[in-house]
């Protein structure tokens, strides 16, 4: 049963692993080289990836316990299992350090998220100087004509029925408004109070389950980061567009405050390796302040080294009380 547990773990989210991460995750490590053995498995450089057969395996014993994952590739490139392997340690270990015992988390790595106008680098922002940045897309023709057409905002707007996700999405290409997309490292959304929040109904224009659930949009950070500044903005401005999509298009009233009135969470949170590469990323994105947020309040910014999450011993409470021991906010919603 535990091999069988092990191999499941191999899923389309989560295709590689290594034996650190398996420990994470609280499997036996042993399992690892026993599914090799077995030719279910194969290991290049310390990460385990599923083999033809595995997969095949992977496939049987969903049939055979109903259950609807399915198996992760079995011909990924170096980099990509690098990248798959570092979102999934990435999540077990951030799942570590806070239990969220009333609520439920939610994750989703590798997530894929659509946004309107797909801008270019100079329509998005102007860089007046290191410290100085001008969100130029807020006055920008597409983005006008979105805020004209979906006017209500805020909790007026439940009281008016939107668009449906399709025909929202049919009005962005009668009017040659490009969409975009961008890869989140690692989404999680926590529910809190989440038994409460099941008495009311599903939007129907949120099939991610936005609503009623705090964003964390978790984006890896790797040095230099001075020769990366763009990387940074454009990661910024893709979430706003993202999150005025939300407010404006598909769930107006429900992207800030939950179904009970009470507070939404909208995080963007930059994943380093060392509390050194902490210090140099808040020296590089600090000084510009509250304007990194101001057309999208509310929504903070904060960066999280997992060196300090792997020293956590105890699990927090609740991410909030995780994040006030650990994480260091580069700009807050005031």
């Amino acid at each position: 049963m535990s091999d069988e547990m092990v191999l499941l773990l191999f899923d389309t989210f989560h295709p590689c692993w290594d034996e650190e991460t398996v420990v994470w995750a609280g499997e036996d490590v042993e399992g690892l080289r026993r599914l090799r053995e077995l030719g279910m498995l194969k290991e290049k450089n310390g990460i385990y990836s599923l083999t033809s057969h595995g997969r095949e395996t992977f496939q049987e014993l969903c049939r055979q316990w109903f259950c609807e994952n399915k198996p992760g590739s079995a011909s990924l490139g170096d980099k990509e299992q690098e990248i798959f392997l570092w979102r999934t340690r990435f999540q077990y270990i951030l799942d570590g350090g806070f239990a969220a015992r009333w609520g439920a988390k939610d994750y989703y790595p590798g997530k894929v998220l659509e946004y309107a106008p797909a801008l270019s680098q100079q329509e998005m922002y102007a860089l007046h100087n290191p410290s100085s940045v001008e969100w130029t897309y807020c006055s920008h023709p597409y983005v006008e004509k979105i805020k004209s057409h979906f006017p209500v905002t805020g909790l007026k707007a439940r009281e008016v029925t939107p668009l449906s996700r399709d025909a929202a999405r049919s009005w962005l290409d009668e009017n040659n408004i490009p969409v975009g997309s961008f890869e989140v490292d690692l989404l999680l959304l926590g529910r809190y109070d989440f038994a409460y929040y099941m008495n009311f109904s599903k939007h129907p224009n949120d099939p991610l389950g936005l609503v009623n659930s705090d964003k964390f949009f978790f984006f890896r950070a790797q040095p230099p980061f001075s020769k990366q500044l763009p990387f940074f903005l454009e990661s910024i401005g893709k979430i706003h567009l993202f999150l005025l999509n939300q407010r404006h298009m598909y769930i107006p009233g429900y992207v800030d405050l939950d179904s009970a009135d009470q507070d939404s969470l909208n995080w963007l949170v930059w994943v380093v390796e060392t509390e050194e590469d902490v210090f140099a990323l808040l020296r590089l994105l600090v000084p510009m302040g509250q304007i990194l947020i101001e057309p999208a309040k509310p929504m903070d910014i904060w960066v999280l080294s997992i060196e300090e999450l792997r020293k956590v011993k105890e699990k927090h409470e609740t991410i909030y009380d995780l994040f006030s021991s650990i994480g260091h906010p580069i700009v807050r919603n005031l």
